[in-house]
């Protein structure tokens, strides 16, 4: 047996619990999950919608800590979708969309200072390009040309399929080194 299972829970050093938990459900359209009385202290989570087992715990005790957390990675099927419909809620980003050898990422700011980095993975940044044009179906192509077999297709690139087309795409579109 092994003695830790999953980790469940995040904590993000903030200076006030409600204007947080109002700075993420309104911002980032987190829903809360857990509102909790204790002796002393208030535990309070909230997490995206999607999210099932991780909830990040916005604690006001940690008051030295505030600003000061590592920067937690999000995933997101569209980087600069994301970055644009953010940015229109008053999001303050340190770094707009870049290629990165990993997917696209972006970094903003909460209320605080504590860091966030948006990140479409490789297969998800591959599929969105393939869909915009800059691939045109052919016989390398998962053979047929349908939704399915193109999501098959960038699922595998991030299995380790090296097709030689799929690779140049990545690398001239989308700016990943292999």
């Amino acid at each position: 047996m092994q003695a830790i299972d999953k980790i469940s829970t995040v904590t993000i050093a903030v200076k006030d619990q409600d204007e947080a938990l109002e700075w993420f459900t309104s911002k980032l359209g987190f829903e809360k999950r857990v509102d909790m009385q204790g002796p002393g202290m208030r535990w309070l989570t909230v997490a995206p919608a999607q999210q099932v087992e991780i909830e990040l715990l916005l604690a006001n005790w940690y008051p030295d800590r505030v600003g000061k957390n590592p920067t937690w990675v999000l995933t997101t099927r569209d980087c600069q979708n994301a970055y644009e419909e953010l940015s229109a809620k008053g999001v303050e980003f340190t770094q707009k969309p870049q290629p990165r050898p990993y997917g696209i990422e972006a970094v903003f700011v909460d209320l605080y200072g504590n860091k966030y980095a948006p990140l479409a993975s490789p297969g998800e940044v591959f599929t969105e390009t393939v869909e915009r044009s800059v691939m045109t179906p052919g016989p390398w192509a998962c053979r047929k040309w349908r939704e399915p077999a193109r999501y098959r297709c960038a699922d595998s690139l991030t299995r380790g399929s090296r097709s030689s087309a799929i690779w140049e795409t990545m690398r001239t579109v989308v700016g990943v080194k292999t």
